[in-house]
């Protein structure tokens, strides 16, 4: 029998939910090119932006305001959706957004001194940043970018990034500049790494009582180009070393950070860097592997360093053993690209789980490292290597960095990590724990793979909101649809990470709803017929097990979808 203290606490996780679902910051449709944002789109991009300081226009968050006129530390802002201080300052915020947006920033600043008594030379900074991207979002430069493009003249650069993060990627229709890889990571991105990183380190503690004692961590080239090296510089906290920069500003060397600074055990990290980071970092690729072998060189204890642990059980004291047993950055073969554990996926063509993790090794067990004398090695085939470094691993990782793409719109995601996580599994025996950090907030969260899966599922594929925003592109909409239930099967075949009923509330909502069925068939039934494909393969391969009716629904949908598809190729 639940007891009432049980049943309060399950009633505040469930109510905090869904004030987080509420809350998330969605895209209610495709973007069109050459069309600009509509006012209510806008109105949640501009609240969200106001949620961070930025300091580089000498504008504060909204939120912080808020709190710190109303006498209370800002640390409320940390606090459960569902607790009453923080939900009245949001209240107060997306007013004042309200206002911003009807009546302009006078307004804005107007109501939150009345509201909230802050001061309008604190608010008046702010709502002068977020008037400047109110109409860089009404314009639209898209189409003359591309005019000029075709013309073969000069395209402005900018950096690449969501405006949530960056809000000089406004305006639109200019190319995506890289950065100077000797400067990432950035001073900026290192200290919101650190915060990360120990926000990860904490997350796992309180699941098993001690940190992981190898951790495995996904590096992209674009993501690392938007966020000016977060990704590195959490590798680089976790083992417990800062970059050190040159009088020309370069990050090439590392400093050691001592232990009693740290407080914490330097954790081993096993680097799987995109091919597209490989082209574009290499001086970087050489950092990463100078502080694994600054700090496996170190002389410490054994259970505070577990990069010198781990190396210490698998060499014999030899040179040649040292290089081969401290490599952790790993990579495709120069010239290569991907994993394919997503077409191996998407086609079906896999027998089991275990061989998705094995084409993941085999695609990225390239070592990109130094030996002893200083020789550069690029993209030598290691996998004796990468597989004696993942059978240590204890938690994969990856960062979200765009509110724009997550986990269920694209099927890199689940390629990645999906694929170092199995590929982690085989090899150690032991299924890791499996991380996403979202910082689309100014408050960073760690969350697990499972409930990230969950969260994607209810705010998008199952949300009217972002459905029918995407019904509203017909054709492609559908796609999409079907699109984000294929990538969500892409965690069942990685990382079984997928609960039975997402796949029957996705079969209720687009499937057993005739008027819905009817409706998606006559917008693409190509999409449609796949879609049904996909949810019996889920059930054929133990994912999903829903009653013989609904199986049966299932292949009469694909049959009568099979007749109307023949009749159209005909």
């Amino acid at each position: 029998m639940t007891s009432s203290v049980e049943h309060d606490r399950a009633v505040a996780a469930i109510t905090e939910q869904l004030a987080e679902i509420e809350q998330r910051l969605i895209p209610t449709g495709l973007h069109v090119f050459g069309r600009a944002a509509e006012l209510k789109e806008k109105a949640d991009l501009l609240q969200m932006v106001g949620s961070f300081d930025r300091p580089e226009h000498d504008a504060r968050a909204l939120p912080k305001l808020v709190a710190n006129a109303l006498g209370l530390d800002s640390e409320v802002l940390n606090e459960s959706p569902t607790n009453e201080t923080k939900e009245l300052i949001d209240r107060i915020v997306a007013e004042s957004i309200a206002q911003f947006c009807e009546k302009g920033a006078d307004e804005a600043v107007a109501y939150l001194r009345d509201s909230a008594s802050v001061r309008p030379e604190d608010t008046s900074p702010t709502f002068a940043l977020l008037e400047e991207i109110s109409q860089q979002l009404d314009s639209n430069h898209e189409i003359d970018s591309l005019m000029r493009a075709l013309r073969g003249e000069y395209i402005e650069p900018g950096p690449g990034a969501d405006i949530v993060q960056n809000p000089f990627v406004l305006p639109t229709g200019r190319n995506t500049h890289a950065i100077n890889p000797y400067s990432v990571p950035s001073r900026a991105a290192f200290e919101r790494a650190k915060h990360t990183a120990d926000a990860l380190l904490r997350r796992y503690f309180d699941e098993h009582g001690r940190y992981p004692r190898a951790l495995a961590l996904v590096l992209w080239g674009l993501d690392n180009i938007k966020t000016q090296g977060e990704g590195v510089a959490q590798a680089l906290w976790l083992l417990g070393v800062r970059p050190l920069r040159d009088a020309l500003n370069r990050a090439t060397e590392v400093e050691v950070i001592p232990l009693d600074e740290l407080n914490r055990p330097r954790v081993d990290v096993v680097m799987t860097v995109s091919g597209i980071f490989r082209d574009l970092f290499a001086p970087t690729m050489a950092l990463l592997d100078k502080a694994v072998r600054a700090v496996a060189a170190l002389d410490e204890p054994l259970e505070m360093n577990y990069v010198r642990r781990n190396v210490s059980q698998s060499v014999d004291g030899e040179t040649s053993g040292f290089d081969d047993a401290v490599t952790r950055v790993f990579s495709n073969a120069p010239g290569n690209y991907g994993t394919n554990v997503n077409f191996m996926v998407m086609q079906s063509a896999w027998e089991n789980e275990g061989s998705l993790g094995d084409l993941f090794v085999t695609r990225k067990c390239f070592a990109y490292t130094r030996d002893s004398k200083g020789r550069t090695v690029e993209g030598r085939e290691a996998p004796e290597l990468m597989d004696a470094a993942l059978s240590r691993v204890e938690a994969t990782y990856q960062n979200i960095d765009s509110f724009e793409v997550g986990i269920t719109d694209v099927d890199h995601y689940f390629e990645y990590l999906g694929g170092i996580s199995q590929a982690v599994e085989t090899r150690s025996q032991s299924r890791p724990a499996i991380y996403l950090s979202d910082s689309l907030s100014p408050q960073t969260k760690i969350r697990s793979l499972e409930e990230t899966v969950r969260l994607e599922t209810r705010t998008k594929t199952l949300n009217p909101k972002w459905y029918e925003g995407m019904l509203k592109h017909g054709f492609r909409g559908v796609a999409e649809i079907e699109n984000h239930v294929a990538n969500t099967f892409g965690w069942s075949a990685t990382a079984d990470a997928v609960d039975p009923w997402i796949y029957t509330e996705i079969t209720n909502t687009f499937l057993l709803d005739d008027e819905m069925l009817n409706r998606l068939s006559e917008l693409n039934q190509y999409s449609v017929q796949s879609l049904a494909k996909r949810l019996l393969e889920a059930h054929e391969r133990g994912y999903w097990n829903p009653n013989e009716e609904v199986l049966e629904k299932l292949r009469e949908i694909v049959a009568a979808l099979d007749v109307k598809v023949n009749r159209a190729t005909v």
